[in-house]
């Protein structure tokens, strides 16, 4: 088993824009390869596992209208880079 540290992008959004926040939080994960990686990222109660209290607004009255968390990067142990999303700096 390989060990991987896969950073995500979490994204608030509500009705009234400027209480979106944005946050990046880094998780360790161990997977066979990163094909299995994939396929465990890809579940969607892997992804309801990430705490997005980072990015609620306690400022704002509502609860956001969505939150979006996505996986945007992922190194190896050695800190090679693995994947990077396109859209990701």
């Amino acid at each position: 088993m390989a060990i991987f540290l896969v950073t995500f992008q979490l994204k608030s959004f509500y009705e009234d824009e400027q209480f979106d926040k944005t946050a990046i939080v880094s998780n360790e994960y161990e997977s066979d390869d990163l094909d299995d990686l994939f396929e465990l990222l890809d579940d969607m109660d892997e992804i309801e596992k990430i705490d997005d209290q980072l990015v609620i607004n306690e400022k704002a009255d509502e609860d956001p209208d969505e939150i979006n968390v996505e996986y945007v990067l992922i190194n190896d142990s050695d800190g090679n880079e693995l994947y990077r999303d396109e859209d990701y700096c």
